[in-house]
């Protein structure tokens, strides 16, 4: 299963991260179809190289035309934030091309902030880190996009409901 892979491995190898994004709507009880998986790092050197040599393990490469050491260089990310407006650095499976991991390299949440605040969710022995609900409206409100405008109607939804049955 390729989330219960990619989260099992990155929780073996210590990573710091959350999961945000679609999945991250799902596991709150929002539905919402995806098939990529879109994460939160904390983007410390170690962090990252503990990240990249995870997914490698599993068979994934960048989407981009260069080394996954790439996302070690914070000089390097910025530079693709300003020159491209790049927000995720994808990696991607050569046998299983649905199958997608963004990491996303800007965030209008930190991650020390949302990490304070995350959902941990237990499946089996899997401990599955999530963002809040607030700032996965607050991190879907920057995306731009009309899907993410809707997503943030049918997460505001939800908040109204699990505040009315406290």
């Amino acid at each position: 299963m390729f989330y219960e892979d990619v989260l099992s491995r990155l929780q073996d190898a210590g990573v710091r991260f959350l999961v945000v994004g679609a999945v991250a709507m799902n596991l709150h009880g929002v539905p919402r179809m995806t098939a990529d998986l879109d994460l939160l790092v904390e983007l410390s050197e170690p962090n990252l190289t503990a990240l990249v040599e995870a997914l490698e393990a599993l068979g994934y490469t960048p989407r981009l035309p260069v080394p996954a050491s790439s996302l070690l260089d914070p000089a390097l990310r910025r530079e693709w934030v300003e020159r491209s407006n790049l927000k995720a650095f994808t990696f991607v499976h050569s046998l299983r091309p649905l199958q997608e991991v963004d990491l996303l390299i800007e965030s209008p949440v930190p991650f020390e902030e949302a990490d304070s605040h995350k959902k941990v969710l237990t499946a089996g022995r899997l401990r599955i880190p999530v963002v809040s609900l607030d700032h996965l409206i607050t991190m879907k409100r920057a995306g731009g996009r009309a899907q993410d405008a809707m997503d943030v109607e049918a997460m505001k939804k939800l908040k109204r409901v699990l505040e009315s049955s406290e």
